[in-house]
């Protein structure tokens, strides 16, 4: 189900609301609703509801100043037949009943750092949740926007005001440690969460974890390689936990495509250990020892043969190739180009070793390294974030964030879901087993809080990355193993 719909002209309206946003978003989210798209605040928040629907209009004078026991007025319009009067009283007592579409409303939890040291990360979110809601949502959809404060304790204050406020489903926190906070209180109020997060020790039947997961990056460039007849996988990863946990991924992604994991070496981030680890992993001392046993052997000989093969041997530093046909790194920008030398320095190089990776390599200053030419590498869509991208900027004149297309894609989804009502959110309907495909490209939620993306994988060139396998249009679309 594809919730890209064009823009729909609102740019001039969101700029007006987002250049009031450091007026309105204070600590407590006190202020005015702008730009008139609120007209109603069903509850009394701290904070105020963001709705894709217009005020209400023709207000009775009346109700506009005060009600009829004279006090000060309820802010919604109310007609005589909601007034009832009691025998007992010499006053009328009064029934109030929402108007209709307050009653259908689909009010959302926004759970974002807005102050603190985090703060530039949630307002980068928040506008990327902003555009997905002028973009998708209709009069339902009612966000409750809430400051996190880049804590846990924060999370869960603001999680439970959401909450406390109406919220049907909560998107955010960002961090894990808050996700995991907030989850309890989720849980509770049978409210489900839509994290940010790639911790998946934090994903449960009603929490999410929308963050791009290592293990879906790896599955993607691992089964597009061995589509391209790559067998035999090596690694070159970093010592410590998060190292550990891709290790393991990586050797469960390369069994289920049908490889072989042939070797790993593991480094601390130091020049000594992370030769010593290149040297192990392309059995350099032992291919040294092999030409050298080699050239001896044909110097005691005197044929002319024996004498031309030896000339030749006297360009290489080593006898034979690595034993494998890819190898997987895990870093990024200069990290990334200092062992691409050091692996074509000991003879792992791009003539005989596929390199293979789950980060964006897409950086001027990578692609212009002669060692990582060739080099696959698995993440968003480039062509749809740069869609969306040029819509961002041309609403909000900066850049977004690595991270906005997560914000986008929650909040469309959710807004796309809130337009069928209080069904729309539940587990079934977001669990969809055809998914998403959005401004990162293909998603889909799964029973257990798991969420699955779908990623390109590019190659690196001179003159830039390519696309060399899109990100399907559905599940169904590819052979490759999504399980």
């Amino acid at each position: 189900m594809n919730y890209l719909y064009p823009f729909q002209h609102l740019q001039c309206g969101i700029k007006a609301l987002y250049n009031s946003l450091p007026q309105l978003l204070g600590a407590a989210f006190v202020g005015a609703l702008f730009l008139g798209l609120v007209g109603c605040q069903p509850y009394k928040v701290k904070s105020p509801v963001l709705s894709a629907q217009a005020p209400p209009q023709n207000i009775p004078l009346e109700f506009q100043r005060k009600d009829v026991l004279g006090l000060p007025g309820l802010g919604w319009p109310h007609s005589k037949n909601n007034l009832a009067l009691d025998p007992g009283l010499t006053k009328p007592r009064i029934n109030l009943k929402p108007p209709k579409n307050m009653a259908r409303q689909m009010p959302v939890g926004l759970l974002l750092p807005l102050s603190g040291p985090r703060a530039p990360l949630g307002r980068a979110l928040m506008e990327a949740s902003f555009l997905a809601m002028f973009d998708v949502a209709d009069d339902r959809f009612v966000f409750l926007p809430r400051d996190t404060m880049g804590t846990p304790e924060g999370a869960v204050l603001a999680a439970q005001d959401a909450i406390d406020s109406g919220a049907k489903l909560l998107i955010g926190p960002v961090f894990g440690r808050s996700a995991r906070a907030v989850a309890p209180v989720a849980s509770k109020a049978s409210v489900s969460l839509i994290s940010f997060t790639n911790d998946q020790t934090v994903a449960s039947n009603v929490t999410f974890v929308f963050g791009f997961l290592p293990e879906d990056r790896l599955r993607r460039v691992v089964g597009y390689a061995a589509s391209k007849g790559v067998n035999r996988f090596g690694a070159l990863i970093p010592k410590g936990k998060f190292g550990d946990q891709i290790l393991i991924d990586y050797k469960r992604v390369i069994k289920n495509v049908g490889g072989v994991f042939v070797h790993s070496e593991r480094y601390d981030r130091n020049t000594a250990s992370l030769t010593g680890a290149i040297k192990r992993l392309g059995r350099y001392e032992f291919r040294k020892a092999a030409l050298i046993s080699k050239q001896e052997s044909l110097a005691s000989r005197d044929d002319p043969l024996s004498q031309s093969i030896l000339k030749q041997l006297e360009q290489k530093t080593v006898l034979g190739s690595p034993p494998f046909d890819a190898v997987f790194l895990l870093e990024t920008g200069k990290s990334l180009k200092a062992i691409a030398s050091l692996l074509s320095y000991y003879e792992i190089n791009r003539r005989q070793v596929r390199v293979i990776g789950i980060n964006n390599w897409s950086a001027r200053s990578i692609v212009r390294e002669p060692s990582l030419f060739g080099a696959w590498y698995a993440g968003p869509s480039p062509q749809l974030f740069s869609e969306f991208s040029k819509r961002f900027v041309s609403v909000f004149q900066t850049e977004p964030h690595e991270l906005a297309s997560l914000a986008y894609d929650a909040t469309a989804l959710v807004a796309l879901k809130a337009k069928e009502g209080p069904t729309g959110f539940g587990l079934k309907k977001l669990t969809a087993e055809n998914g998403f495909y959005g401004s990162a490209g293909l998603f889909r939620l799964r029973l257990g809080g798991a969420v699955q993306h779908i990623f390109s994988v590019m190659e690196v060139h001179p003159d830039g990355a390519r696309v060399v396998s899109p990100s399907p249009r559905s599940f169904n679309s590819s052979s490759e193993n999504y399980e």
